[in-house]
């Protein structure tokens, strides 16, 4: 069955892939930006606030406004990208994103309940997020087990064939996860990278 026979352009089954990989950049980036803007406003606090017409005893840290941009974009490109690499047979971006992000912010409250002193509301809030978390992880190492076992021997010694292009490559295999950890990592990179620059 050809393209052409389908009703289908040539490039339309690039489009998932892309948006799909697009999208994994962005919640690493988005990621990165939660965790370190959350931490920059922990700093001074837990609290502040910028502009308005009253004096500001507190102001936010430069940088710090990112996370307003990281909730929405991780959203919904989380959302996105697991609708698209489903169309391709790829995992869903919701339950590494929901691991991460509660595991990430989770770290900040359990690290920072114990600088200047004790805070047991921040200690509270990071064993909650962390609870929140480990069912994400349970999770994906079930389902990782689950796909290891289920591999014919065949395809555990080699790549399947295909591109990174195609479905047919990664559907049903461990490169799924290899190729979200990769372009996760690079856009948590992207990420550091745009706050840095944020906060200069």
């Amino acid at each position: 069955m050809t393209a052409e026979s389908t009703g289908q352009r040539p490039g339309s089954s690039y489009v998932p892939v892309v948006v799909t990989y697009v999208c994994v950049l962005l919640v690493g980036a988005c990621l990165v930006w939660a965790y370190l803007s959350m931490r920059a406003v922990m700093g001074v606090g837990g609290s502040c606030a910028s502009g308005g017409p009253y004096q500001v005893a507190t102001p936010c840290p430069e940088g710090s406004w990112l996370i307003a941009v990281a909730i929405p974009v991780l959203v919904v490109a989380t959302l996105s990208g697991s609708g698209f690499a489903s169309t391709i047979g790829g995992p869903s971006l919701l339950l590494p994103m929901w691991a991460l992000l509660f595991t990430s912010l989770g770290w900040n409250f359990l690290e920072f309940a114990f600088e200047d002193g004790f805070h047991f509301s921040w200690l509270f809030c990071g064993v909650l997020f962390w609870a929140m978390a480990a069912p994400a992880w349970w999770a994906m190492a079930t389902a990782l087990r689950r796909t290891a076992r289920a591999r014919p021997p065949a395809q555990r010694r080699g790549r399947d064939r295909g591109t990174l292009w195609s479905s047919a490559s990664l559907s049903g295999s461990l490169w799924w996860w290899g190729l979200y950890l990769a372009l996760g990592t690079a856009g948590a990179f992207l990420g550091v990278a745009v706050y840095a620059l944020a906060s200069a």
